[in-house]
């Protein structure tokens, strides 16, 4: 009998579709912000992996898990953190992003849906370990500029920002291939809409290689972290999701 059980379950494996039998696991919740490259003007929306979109795990809301269809940048797009449909939820969906296995979102979505009655719990467990994490504790250096310990950063910050604000511009208008021909040093070229240094960072522990994201690339009263990876603004939460990357804004009190 259990011979034939096992058979069984073997068999009813066998028949589900590739993508299903390969895509059970949990999707991880994560924050980007890349200031004017951030499509929607870095309004409430996810960005996952192509390989990730049109599965079980992102689909058009219209269509059922069992036979998904992939999402369309600027609709709404059904994400689910896992097997079960009570992990699943509605998100506007801006395109192509993280490595297979993200859901990344904006800093906006995140205060939206935060302490939301409803929310699924992966991403609800989330906010609340951001929460735990003590940043909203820190000096915020966005909402205290006069601060001892935050007005020699921030100031250094907007000159970084102002300084780089006319370089961005001129390869925005000149389009950045002529742009970066005049340029005589690999460092002042740009790459990504002329919003990141052309010059890779390196490869980290996972095979990811990434840019560097330029000061005149974030948005007003926006400053690049200490690493170059996203755009820090006065949000707690996330600042704590990509520690250190923003720490030098919200020093310890």
């Amino acid at each position: 009998m259990l011979y034939r059980w096992a058979l069984g379950l073997l068999v009813g494996l066998l028949c589900l579709p590739m993508a299903e039998r390969s895509q059970a696991r949990d999707i991880t919740p994560t924050i980007y912000d890349d200031g004017l490259a951030c499509p929607g003007n870095c309004d409430a929306h996810v960005v996952l992996n192509r390989r990730d979109n049109g599965t079980r795990y992102a689909s058009l809301p219209s269509s059922p898990r069992s036979s998904p269809r992939a999402c369309v940048p600027g609709q709404a797009c059904r994400i689910c953190f896992s097997e079960g449909d009570d992990t699943c939820m509605e998100a506007t969906y801006r395109g192509n992003g993280p490595p297979v296995g993200r859901f990344d979102f904006t800093p906006t979505f995140f205060a939206q849906h935060c302490g939301r009655a409803g929310s699924p719990a992966a991403l609800s467990r989330y906010c609340a370990q951001l929460d735990a994490r003590g940043y909203g504790g820190r000096i915020n250096c966005f909402a205290e500029r006069d601060h001892p310990r935050c007005r020699g950063v921030m100031a250094a910050a907007e000159a970084r920002r102002q300084e780089d604000l006319p370089k961005r511009a001129a390869c925005v208008a000149e389009g950045q291939v002529s742009y970066n021909g005049r340029q005589s040093r690999p460092e002042d070229r740009r790459a990504e809409g002329c919003n990141y240094s052309k010059l890779s960072l390196g490869r980290n522990s996972r095979g990811v290689t990434w840019r560097l994201l330029l000061p005149g690339s974030c948005r007003e009263g926006t400053y690049v972290g200490e690493f170059g990876t996203d755009c820090c603004s006065a949000d707690a939460r996330f600042a704590a999701h990509v520690h250190p990357e923003c720490s030098i804004y919200f020093p310890r009190q």
